[in-house]
Formats: structure tokens, sequence, C-alpha cells
């Protein structure tokens, strides 16, 4: 696309947007973060200004993170980002970098007008589960973990944050964090969700650790067992205990499947015997 740029740049006006971003990235190479953010002008595609929020965002983090006083610094910069990103159409790209400036606002001590972007994030999040998960994470990441419990106060929908929960505790867990992982998954209210989770453990220890596999899998199981939906529980039972033979290296037992009670089961009979005279 860099040629198309410089050709249809001679057309329109300006400089192509790839010249830009490049000299973008070179002032901020030398910490001149105010020349960067005053070049964000000049480009023309919505995504090239979301990749070029992101790298100024991105340096200003890290020169937070370094400490020495520079809040003071860094908090009129981190707000001169703001119409640009209010200006972007895309409302994926928006919540987006919302959620990122937010962190920013957080770092830089500035809480109240971290919280107002924010709120705005996690509102334009709300349809785009994967958006709302990348939120979520970046502010657990940066050890912000109050802020992010703050923002799930706003996910009114237990199922949409059911899912994000289950992302989130999956990727802890890849990384290594497990105590967190499983923290998260605690948290998850329906029983479908929470026994998807432990299934998507199993499946990460599968090839590492049978043991710690069985142990998520006979979790699971024990969780999906409490399904009302039959037909959501037998789907999901099925790939469990298909799952559990596989990790025993047996076939499937369908005959253990089908004369498997569960407690909403048994809880049926037992009313039906105790109405019986």
């Amino acid at each position: 696309m860099g040629k198309l740029d410089e050709f249809f740049g001679s057309f329109i006006g300006g400089r192509p947007d790839t010249e830009v971003l490049t000299e973008i990235e070179d002032r901020l190479l030398v910490d001149d973060i105010p020349g960067a953010i005053a070049l964000l002008e000049e480009l023309k595609k919505e995504q090239n200004l979301v990749i070029a929020v992101r790298l100024i965002l991105r340096k200003i983090t890290q020169m937070l993170e370094k400490g020495d006083g520079q809040s003071f610094r860094a908090l009129p910069l981190i707000k001169q980002l703001l119409p640009h990103i209010n200006g972007i159409k895309n409302e994926r790209y928006r919540a987006l970098l919302l959620g990122e400036i937010s962190i920013g606002f957080y770092l830089a001590g500035s809480e109240l007008e971290g919280d107002f972007t924010l709120k705005t994030a996690i509102n334009l999040a709300l349809q785009h589960p994967d958006i709302l998960r990348d939120i979520l994470f970046s502010l657990i990441k940066a050890g912000l973990l109050q802020k992010a419990a703050y923002a799930m106060k706003f996910v009114k929908d237990p199922e949409k944050l059911d899912v994000v929960l289950s992302y989130l505790a999956e990727v802890f867990y890849e990384r290594g964090d497990i105590e967190k992982a499983l923290a998260i998954i605690s948290h998850i209210t329906s029983n479908f969700h929470r026994a998807v989770a432990l299934m998507h453990l199993a499946q990460l220890e599968e090839n590492r650790d049978r043991g710690k596999a069985l142990q998520f899998i006979e979790s699971a199981i024990k969780i999906a067992e409490r399904i009302e939906d039959p037909e959501t529980r037998f789907e999901l039972m099925l790939k469990l205990h298909d799952l559990k033979h596989e990790i025993m290296g047996e076939p499937l037992s369908v005959g253990e499947l089908l004369s498997a009670e569960t407690p909403l089961e048994k809880e049926a009979a037992e009313g039906q015997d105790g109405g019986r005279v």
C-alpha cells in the first residue's frame, strides 16, 4: 500500500500515511511525544490513526512506569490524544483506545478522568466481548485490579461477563498465573461457562500434566451436572467425558455417560418418590 499511498497522496494533498507514521515512530524514538502527537492531524486513514495513537500511548505508559515525577508531564499529553480518539468512527477502535487511555490516566494519578474514560470504553465494548476482554486484561496486567472490578460492574448482562471472564481465565492460565485464573473462574456465575472454562484449562494441561488435566475435567463435570437445560447439559457432558477418556487414553464409554445421573435428576426422582402413596 506504500506505493498507492504515494500515488494518491499527490492528488488528495499532504504526505502519504506511511511517511507520517514513520516520522511519528522516529519522534517517539527520541522521546518527542508532543511532536508525534502534532503529526496525528496528517493521518487520513482511521486504521493508521489507531496505530499511531497506540504507539504514542505505549510511549507515555513507558514514561509513567519509569516514575521520576513524569505524571505532571504525561497528563497533558494524554489529554491531547482524547479528541483524536473521540473522532474515530469505528466503535471497536474507539472502545479499545479509550480503555488504553484510561490506564494512562490512572498511572498519571488522574483517577476521575480514568474512571470516566473507562466507563465510556466499557459501554462501547458491551457488544464486542473480545474488546471487553482486552480492556479488562489490560487493566489487570497493569496491576489495576480494583479498576478491573469497577469496569465489570458496568457489564449488566451476566452472560457477556461470563464469556469475558472465561477468556481472561484462559489467558492468565496460559501466562502461568494459575492462582489468578482460578480466582477469575470462581467469579463466573453460569455453570455452563464455568465448566467450559475448566474444560479449556484441562485441554491446556492435557499434554503437560495429565493428573491436573483430569482434576479440571472432574471439577467441570460436577459443575456441568447442575446445568438446568437438558440439551445444553448433555452436549457439554458429552464433550467433557470425551476429553476425559482422551486424556486417560481410553475410548469413550457411552454407557457411563448415559447412566450418569445428575443432581437435578436425582432431586426430581426423589421428589417423585416422595409424592407416591
